[in-house]
């Protein structure tokens, strides 16, 4: 018997740490019933005191996470929270301290410091009762506050403007959206003193933007982008494998492909997995994005360039093609580097949150909801895709003036001007390509950045467009640049003669670039240093 009774309680102990460890710290407590005791004063004892409230060490436990809207869970260091809001205590939840404002609307963090002045706003709130009745009640004095803000980007419900944002807030401390007729729990919501344009203070919630999380449209984009990563990578292999396509063109295709790679791998494992990450992770995989995406679009700007630096029709080149290769790696490694670290200090820095890019803080990418993300990522590849654009159009002029004068001079004497200019355009036509996948679709996504945060609450259909050319951009780039016979050609006959243990010979003698010059077309081939890049 004494047995039987001893299983019995070994199962309920283990039945109970079973219970406590797959749901809440604190058993029967919801998240949002707890409090943070983190800046409570703490006795000897293990009690505390919050809000003049005595909590005993037997409602207290400690908590490594902090659960906000729709019930995300963020990683946090561990703190003491306790079990306040149940039976017959009722509390609603403030933004921040009733004295303290948010330093921003779509951050989640409050000013430390007191308010200057003292809020007038009128504490009375109407609170429809469990029996339907609606009393008036003292917010800060009949309830017991709690302090969070639910999201980032959270937005104020202000019936003073729109009577569509009316809200009803329940004894329990839930809050009935009108224009919706959805409920939110405490945890979904929180209360902030707000100042009107007659400089009136009232008090309205703070709720979160709806989640479309199911959407077909993103589903498709983030498994789009995830397929589209092996694309870019099968690209890169083919252009190192082949030792034709290692040219000047070739190497800086390379050079913008590996960190496009790195970016879209990054982002679709952000965006199709369920792991919340912890700051410091989540922190670094922002940055490193943030430097490869910076790096890709300097890349482009390179290879733009340079097409145009082949068709400059005097003077000569004043470095060979491993110099200027340097030359352009440093440029379009070292800009974007320099660029990353001064996001790093700004983001880790006592600026205003509204002007801080917003990498680790809620997101682990650059915060879109405002205007800092066009400071630092929109706004800088805008004014490089401009600047691409002008290149690829002076540099068809240029293609334009040398068709024309080599047919006054050549004028079937010879086929070689004409070869030779050939591969200049197949050139320029192959990463005019590259420029309308990548610029155009980057230049759509930054038309329609600008058109959302000025137009937040209107559907944007270029958005859809922008996205989806991003996410396949791995497979259109796979399309231009191997499936093209002289390629696949490349590739069959680089793979015959590796089983067959043949070293691979260049099949075009290398050369360096010299300036094309009309007075002496007849007596020497035009000169390219992308001789060798197939088209």
């Amino acid at each position: 018997m004494h047995l039987k009774t001893t299983l019995h309680f070994i199962l309920a102990c283990t039945f109970f740490a079973f219970c406590m460890g797959s749901g809440d710290i604190i058993p029967k407590c919801a998240f949002e019933d707890t409090v943070d005791l983190t800046k409570s004063q703490k006795f000897n004892n293990g009690s505390y005191l919050y809000e003049d409230i005595l909590i005993t060490p037997d409602q207290i436990n400690i908590y490594d996470y902090e659960e906000i809207y729709q019930g995300i869970r963020l990683p946090r260091e561990p703190h003491p929270r306790a079990c306040l809001c149940q039976g017959q205590r009722n509390c609603v939840r403030f933004c921040c301290h009733p004295a303290r404002e948010l330093i921003a609307n779509y951050s989640r963090r409050c000013s430390d410091e007191m308010l200057q002045k003292e809020l007038e706003y009128d504490p009375y709130i109407n609170v429809t009762l469990n029996n339907g009745s609606v009393v008036s009640k003292h917010v800060t004095k009949e309830f017991t506050v709690i302090q969070g803000v639910p999201c980032a980007g959270a937005y104020a419900l202000a019936p003073q403007y729109d009577e569509e944002d009316s809200w009803v807030i329940f004894e329990n401390g839930t809050l009935l959206r009108h224009y919706d007729m959805a409920y939110l729990s405490k945890r979904d919501y929180c209360l902030l003193p707000m100042e009107l344009d007659t400089g009136e203070w009232v008090l309205n919630p703070m709720n979160c933007p709806i989640l479309n999380e199911a959407s077909l449209s993103l589903q498709i984009n983030n498994i789009a982008m995830a397929v589209s990563v092996p694309f870019i990578i099968l690209t890169i292999i083919v252009y190192v494998f082949i030792p034709e396509l290692r040219n000047l063109h070739g190497k800086c295709l390379i050079s913008y492909l590996c960190p496009l790679a790195v970016g879209y791998s990054i982002l679709s494992t952000i965006s199709l997995s369920e792991v919340v990450f912890p700051n410091l992770v989540c922190s670094c995989l922002g940055y490193v994005a943030y430097f490869c995406f910076m790096s890709a679009f300097f890349w482009l700007s390179v290879i733009s360039f340079d097409l145009w630096q082949n068709f400059r029709l005097t003077g000569s080149m004043r470095f060979g093609q491993r110099k200027r290769f340097c030359l352009y790696s440093i440029y379009a490694w070292g800009i974007p580097a320099c660029l990353t670290l001064i996001v790093i200090a700004l983001q880790n820095s006592n600026m205003n949150e509204l002007y801080k890019p917003g990498i680790g803080d809620n997101y682990c990418w650059l915060k879109t909801n405002d205007w800092s993300a066009m400071m630092y990522f929109f706004g800088i590849n805008l004014i490089i895709v401009l600047i691409d654009i002008t290149f690829f159009t002076m540099t068809y002029f240029k293609i334009t003036v040398m068709q024309r004068d080599i047919d006054k001079i050549i004028r079937n004497d010879t086929i070689e001007g004409r070869h030779q200019l050939r591969t200049h355009k197949n050139n320029f036509g192959l990463f005019l390509r590259l420029f309308l996948i990548m610029g155009v679709s980057w230049l759509l996504d930054i038309v329609s950045y600008i058109e959302t945060i000025v137009y937040p609450n209107d559907i944007n259909p270029i958005y859809y467009v922008s996205d989806f050319m991003n996410a396949i951009l791995g497979l259109l780039i796979f399309v231009c640049f191997v499936l093209k016979p002289k390629v696949l050609s490349l590739i069959k006959k680089r793979c015959q003669q590796t089983k067959g243990g043949a070293q691979m010979r260049p099949m075009v003698k290398r050369t360096t670039t010299s300036q094309l010059s009309l007075t002496n077309i007849k007596m020497t081939p035009i000169p390219t240093r992308c001789s060798n890049m197939q088209s």
